[in-house]
């Protein structure tokens, strides 16, 4: 049972990683949060916390989000631009231009740094 749910798992998250990126809205916030609807929920999930559907099957688990000391961190954006280009650990490597992941950055920052 365990095997079958890490299947699906990869498999939702395979897809998602191969899907085009959509969401080319004027608005900012709704392209942040489109792509990081179609690219990043699905390890760290809808509120930014790392409890996607495919997250209990990582190790290390997704970075929470709501954290304050991840947004205090120097250069936070450039670490997020960084990861998002080149992947870290079980995070892969995403193909996205500069201004859609500065829309994620934007989205997440709003949404998660409380």
């Amino acid at each position: 049972m365990e095997k079958l749910f890490a299947s699906l798992v990869i498999g939702m998250f395979v897809t998602l990683l191969l899907w085009p990126a959509t969401g080319k809205s004027g608005n900012e916030y709704d392209r942040g949060k489109s792509l990081y609807e179609e690219k990043c929920l699905i390890c760290h999930g809808t509120n930014g916390k790392g409890d996607g559907p495919a997250a209990a099957a990582l190790s290390p688990p997704p970075k929470d989000f709501n954290r304050p000391e991840f947004w205090n961190q120097k250069g936070v954006d450039q670490i997020i631009t960084k990861q998002v280009k080149n992947g870290k650990g079980a995070m892969p490597a995403f193909s996205l231009n500069d201004e859609e992941i500065k829309a994620i950055i934007d989205y997440m920052s709003h949404a998660f740094n409380k």
